[in-house]
């Protein structure tokens, strides 16, 4: 899934304002080193600029923009040098992170340089002021360092512009917790008025009863696009006969209907109480499977947490999924991954049809249903778990892997083997000593510095393996 919209970041460009007298022809000329970087950080956010700024009263004006437009986060550099005290006090009332970018336009240093070049290449001790200032009054900040045609620069800009979009998302996020949490499951339990406090979501608890009324008010005319799209999308099995994918489509239907109108970015599902609630028992498995697809996280067993991350994976990486760790491979140095019945079929690999496949409910609980069967793409992959640690503070732990080329046509459920960049007994050690939670994200792409970003914005503890 594409992210709902692009980070938007505002550029807050600081000079001297004595060069207007002094120098005024160093305004327009820092003026088009000021596009440069408007050209670089629309690569992967929308930016909002105004101009250069070198009064208080500038600095104010152009930040009041910035919380107008929304954004996501406040870039700053220095075009020259400039005095920390125009900015100090407006960067310490905005509400977004703000990164200070230690950048100019010379490459280099060499016999031909000279006081023209000094004079437009000066902007790093302004910096060195404004930091200082920012560090004493306890703002915090961020740093990029490095000249705008380095590759690695372009990325940590990104990097930051993703996370720092992802974790405001994350922020406003509401998940609908549809039953309750596993009873006796200890690992993802967590207090929700911490975790709105210092994560962000909220937790909206929904009654089995709703989706099942919602289930009861599907009409055929809505069922039969979704039925008609799973015939186009899955290769469907013989014993998933047209009445259980009409009643899983109802189920999905039902869901969708919850997601939109309690504006849900996330749900978490524990299902014996969805059966008790439902029509024959079906459970929404394919539903929560398409949802991730498109953006919605899943936790299961009613994991509120594991819902978060997923969607704020999904944020970060643009397709992430549901995951546990099953089986150990020793020989292979890899761990077997699988869920019951929900992951992201978005994360399918593509030579291999997506299956449609009869599910007969869910450990003791439930009727037939409908759910998906797949393994996951090989290729990079970044896996995230988010949980709770001594004292009851938060904890992010993660991990760059490797999903194998792998598929078990006999699993009726989606599964891939992934192989950790540690050592596997290393790597295990390391997870149960980290305190990880059974339950865990996925995503595609090698991540940890946007994983690492994003720690850092939301102020947990992160632990990478």
């Amino acid at each position: 899934m594409a992210p709902e919209r692009s980070p938007n970041v505002g550029l807050l460009a600081l000079m001297l304002e004595l060069y207007d007298q002094s120098n005024p022809e160093l305004r327009p000329d820092r003026e088009g080193f000021a596009q440069q970087i408007v050209a670089l950080l629309s690569e992967c956010a929308d930016v909002t600029y105004g101009g250069i700024a070198n009064t208080r009263a500038g600095v104010e004006a152009a930040c009041r923009r910035f919380t107008a437009e929304d954004v996501d986060a406040v870039v700053v550099v220095c075009l020259s040098y400039a005095p920390s005290l125009i900015a100090l006090s407006a960067l310490r009332d905005l509400a977004v992170p703000i990164i200070l970018l230690n950048t100019q336009e010379l490459a280099g240093v060499g016999g031909s340089f000279g006081y023209d070049e000094l004079l437009r290449n000066h902007g790093m001790h302004g910096l060195h002021d404004l930091a200082n200032v920012l560090n004493r009054s306890q703002v915090p900040f961020q740093v990029v360092t490095g000249h705008l045609s380095d590759p690695a620069v372009r990325r940590e800009l990104t990097d930051w512009c993703c996370a720092a979009y992802a974790v405001r998302e994350l922020r406003s996020l509401r998940i609908g917790l549809l039953g309750h949490p596993f009873t006796g499951m200890g690992d993802f339990g967590v207090d929700e008025t911490t975790f709105l406090a210092e994560i962000g979501p909220e937790v909206d608890r929904v009654d089995p009863g709703e989706l099942s009324r919602r289930m009861a008010e599907a009409s055929a005319a809505e069922i039969a696009p979704l039925m008609e799209a799973d015939r186009a999308a899955y290769a469907i099995a013989d014993d998933v006969t047209p009445e259980i994918h009409e009643a899983s489509s109802r189920a999905e239907w039902a869901l969708r209907q919850t997601v939109r109108e309690r504006g849900l970015g996330a749900i978490a599902l524990h299902y014996p109480p969805l059966a008790a609630a439902s029509p024959g028992g079906v459970l929404p498995f394919l539903g929560a499977a398409k949802l991730m697809a498109e953006g919605v996280g899943f936790g299961g067993e009613g994991d509120v947490t594991s819902a978060a991350l997923v969607h704020l994976a999904g944020l970060l990486f643009g397709e992430a999924s549901f995951t546990e760790m099953f089986t150990i491979d020793f020989e292979g140095g890899a761990v077997f991954h699988a869920h019951y019945a929900e992951a992201n079929p978005a994360l399918a690999r593509d030579d291999r049809p997506i299956r449609l496949v009869r599910r007969d409910g869910w450990v003791g609980c439930g009727g037939p249903s409908a759910s998906l069967a797949f393994s996951n793409r090989p290729g990079p992959a970044t896996l995230m778990n988010l949980t709770v640690g001594p004292g009851g503070a938060f904890r992010l732990i993660a991990a760059e892997t490797e999903v194998l080329d792998y598929t078990q046509p006999a699993f009726v459920m989606p599964h891939f083997r992934c192989r950790p960049g540690l050592p596997l007994n290393a790597f295990l050690t390391g997870y149960l000593e980290a305190g990880g939670s059974h339950h865990l994200a996925i995503a595609e792409g090698h991540g940890l510095a946007r994983v690492e970003k994003a720690a850092s914005l939301t102020g947990v503890e992160l632990i990478t393996l």
